[in-house]
């Protein structure tokens, strides 16, 4: 079964492919790491796309006692480039990665948002994507 980090990381690979330029590209592993460090981190221009995180969530209880659920997915994918050495691409990669959301479908809400933090001379950026299916 096709996960939606699986669908994610396939739509990323996808749209940045796409790139005149760049050499940015998707891995297949999880974010985990190696000698205490991040994989995302230590391969830059490498985004790396978590694994999905579900929950149900009840909406509202019925007239007949019965519940209305919702089901809340949510999977980051992680991006890392040299801070002062920024792509010039990087706002339309950054944009790229955002709109990979666009291919799940089948969900009432589906959210995409990224996140900054700059640490030593490198730059982190954790897209996080929220979808909602009742």
């Amino acid at each position: 079964m096709t996960t939606i980090a699986d669908q994610i990381r396939t739509e990323v690979q996808s749209r940045l492919a796409i790139l005149p330029v760049g050499g940015f590209k998707v891995s297949d592993e999880l974010p985990f790491t190696a000698s205490g460090e991040p994989l995302y981190v230590k391969n830059k221009k490498t985004v790396y796309v978590d694994d999905d995180v579900e929950g149900r969530v009840q909406l509202y209880r019925t007239l007949d006692q019965g519940s209305v659920y919702a089901t809340e997915t949510t999977v980051t994918a992680y991006l890392t480039v040299d801070a002062k050495n920024q792509p010039g691409i990087i706002d339309t990669v950054i944009t790229l990665i955002l709109d990979a959301k666009d291919v799940i479908t089948g969900a009432q809400i589906v959210e995409s948002t990224v996140t900054s933090e700059i640490e030593e001379d490198y730059v982190t950026y954790s897209f996080e994507y929220n979808i909602t299916k009742l």
